[in-house]
C-alpha cells in the first residue's frame, strides 16, 4: 500500500480523532433558555452526510446518556425546508460542517421562519453569518486544516451538541464532562493493525457490512468511510431485518463481495446466534466473510465508537490500496458545483 497517497496525511487525523473530546465549547448569543426543560415537545437535529454522523451515535446512545431521564423524542431531518415535525415547542439544532450546506441551510431559514429556538452548528459559512445577523445562538466549531473532512469532525460536533443539549437543559449540566469519561480510554492506534488486515481482505471485492441491529449505526458509518475514502460502492444492514429478505440475495451474486459480519465482543444476544449462522450459510455458498469482533469497552457509546473507528482505519487502508488519496471526495464537489449552476 503507497502511503504516499495520502496527501492530507489521513492518517494523523485517524490517530487524533478522539483528542478532539478536549475542545470546549461556547454558545454563543446564548440566552437562559425559555422553556424549562422537559418542555420541549421534541428535538430537531438538522443534518446530511458527516455533518449527522455524530447524532447517529448519539442518538443511539441516548439511553445510556440520559440516564433513565425522560426526554423528548428526537429527529434526524435530512431535506430542505421545515421537517414536519416542527412546532412550536421544538427546540432545532442545524449542523453543517461547512456551515453552507444547502439542505441543512434551508431548514434553518424555515425554523427562523417559525421562531422556534434554534441553534446553529457549524465551522463557518452560511448558517454562521445567518446566526450572527438574526442574533440566533451558535458553535462555531475547529477546521484544523482546508482539506479536513465533515466525516472525521465525529468528536467536535458530539462534544458541541453535547454542550448545547446541556445548556438546553436535555441533558443533566455535566454530561459534556462524563461524554468524554466514556471514550477517554479508546486509542485510534489499537485499532489500525486490524483495519489495514480487514481492508488486504476487502481488496478488489464489494463490501458489504453487516451488524446486529444494536450496533447498526457503526455499519452505516462504515459504508460511508468506505464510500468517501475508498471511492469504492458498498452496503450495509443489520439483523434480524436481512435475516427476512436480502440474504436471499445471495444465493445469485452477480459479482464478488467481501462481507463482514461486525459484533461487539459485549453483545450476547440472539442476533449474534443469527449472525453465526448465516456465516455458516454464506461460506457453504462459497462466499467471503470477514467475523469482526471487537472488544468489550466497558459501555454501549465506547463499543460502537470502537466499532467506528475500526471502520475508518478499514476504510483508509482499502483507499490506499487502490492507490486512491481517501481525503477528497472530488464526485461530491463536482455534483455540488453543477447543481449550483442549475439556481435559477
Amino acid at each position: 500500500m503507497n502511503t504516499n497517497v495520502d496527501v492530507s496525511d489521513l492518517r494523523s487525523v485517524i490517530l487524533n480523532s478522539v483528542d478532539q473530546l478536549q475542545e470546549d465549547f461556547e454558545i454563543h448569543n446564548f440566552t437562559a433558555p425559555k422553556k424549562a426543560p422537559g418542555s420541549y415537545s421534541e428535538l430537531i437535529v438538522n443534518g446530511m452526510g458527516g455533518s449527522a454522523l455524530p447524532v447517529e451515535i448519539i442518538l443511539s446512545g441516548f439511553f445510556q446518556l440520559s440516564e433513565n431521564q425522560k426526554l423528548a423524542p428526537i429527529f434526524i431531518h435530512r431535506s430542505y425546508g421545515a421537517s414536519r415535525r416542527l412546532g412550536e415547542n421544538s427546540l432545532v439544532v442545524s449542523i453543517s460542517y461547512s456551515g453552507n450546506t444547502e439542505e441543512t441551510v434551508s431548514a434553518y431559514k424555515a425554523s427562523l421562519r417559525q421562531g422556534v429556538t434554534s441553534i446553529a452548528i457549524a465551522a463557518g459559512g452560511e448558517l454562521i453569518r445567518l446566526a450572527k445577523e438574526y442574533d440566533q445562538p451558535y458553535v462555531v466549531l475547529p477546521n484544523p486544516h482546508e482539506m479536513f473532512q465533515p466525516r472525521y469532525a465525529t468528536f467536535y460536533i458530539m462534544k458541541a451538541l453535547v454542550t448545547v443539549l446541556c445548556a438546553y437543559g436535555i441533558l443533566a449540566e455535566d454530561m459534556a464532562d462524563r461524554l468524554v469519561h466514556n471514550f477517554a480510554h479508546l486509542n485510534p492506534a489499537d485499532f489500525e493493525s486490524q483495519g489495514k488486515e480487514l481492508a488486504q481482505n476487502l481488496h478488489s471485492k464489494t463490501p458489504v457490512i453487516y451488524s446486529t441491529n444494536a450496533f447498526s449505526k457503526a455499519s452505516h458509518i462504515w459504508k460511508i468511510k468506505i464510500n468517501e475514502n475508498a471511492k469504492t460502492p458498498c452496503f450495509h444492514n443489520h439483523v434480524p431485518e436481512l435475516n427476512h429478505n436480502e440474504m436471499v440475495g445471495f444465493t445469485n451474486p452477480q459479482c464478488e463481495f467481501g462481507l463482514v459480519f461486525l459484533q461487539s465482543e459485549a453483545e450476547s444476544s440472539r442476533n449474534i446466534t443469527r449472525l453465526t449462522i448465516m456465516k455458516e450459510l454464506f461460506e457453504e455458498r462459497g462466499l467471503s466473510v470477514n467475523q469482526t469482533v471487537v472488544k468489550d469497552h466497558g459501555n454501549y457509546l465506547a463499543n460502537l465508537m470502537a466499532m467506528i473507528l475500526l471502520g475508518d482505519w478499514t476504510a483508509y487502508y482499502l483507499a490506499l490500496s487502490y492507490e486512491t488519496d481517501p481525503t477528497p471526495v472530488n464526485m461530491v464537489e463536482e455534483f455540488k458545483t453543477r447543481l449550483k449552476e442549475q439556481e435559477s
